[in-house]
């Protein structure tokens, strides 16, 4: 069999009929679909429509399904990965479920322990054997005056939760008792409303796949 030059697919020629096996050739023409079910396959309006999990060769182009002018034909890889969608910040994610990292570091990252994401970014460590936690905060301060959005820790050095300020002022002189929050409730401290989250944790279990646009539309 011969083959053809862009996807390499298995052809029968007429140079090469007399040689070729019938049982390979019927194997290769099923490889053939597969090649080019993967070359045409995949679709969308956003490349965030792809499905988690599945891994992308270097080059793997994925058409616009709704092109716009001054928008792009498709997006291609350009880092053979997993596809997974990017970290949003204040976004619920349960075990097992994977993100890749903002900014992009080339890893994917799974959900250990379920919890929500905090307003900025963590730090994504990229050593595989280490788990962390989605935390940047830092301890709570007594008479300090907060804003919507800021982060705060327990002072006993737990992460495990996290206190989100939802009502802006200043904290009271004494730490609240976190332990009778429940998670996903609120607490007030002076005038300052906090909002008791779980912390996710996080691990790196693979390379991430790096899709850009191309073709732009005039």
């Amino acid at each position: 069999m011969e083959s053809t030059n862009k996807l390499h697919l298995k052809i029968v020629t007429e140079n090469s009929f007399e040689e070729d096996d019938i049982e390979q050739t019927i194997i290769e023409y099923g490889k053939n679909f597969g090649k080019l079910e993967y070359e045409s396959a995949d679709s969308g309006s956003n490349i965030e429509d792809l499905k988690a999990g599945h891994e992308y060769m270097l080059g793997k182009k994925v058409w616009n399904s709704h092109p716009i002018s001054g928008g792009h034909i498709g997006w291609v890889n350009l880092r053979k990965g997993i596809y997974a969608p990017e970290w949003k910040p204040l976004k619920n994610f349960m075990e097992n479920d994977i993100i890749r990292a903002f900014p992009d570091n080339g890893n994917i990252y799974k959900c250990i322990t379920a919890g929500k994401t905090m307003a900025r970014t963590p730090s994504f460590l990229t050593n595989a054997s280490v788990e962390f936690y989605d935390a940047n905060g830092n301890k709570w301060i007594p008479n300090y005056n907060y804003e919507v959005n800021d982060v705060v820790f327990s002072l006993d050095n737990s992460v495990v939760f996290y206190y989100i300020c939802e009502t802006a002022g200043f904290s009271a002189t004494e730490e609240p008792d976190w332990n009778k929050v429940a998670n996903g409730t609120t607490v007030i401290d002076g005038s300052v409303t906090w909002r008791k989250e779980r912390t996710v944790k996080w691990k790196q279990v693979g390379t991430s796949s790096n899709f850009k646009p191309f073709g732009k539309i005039e």
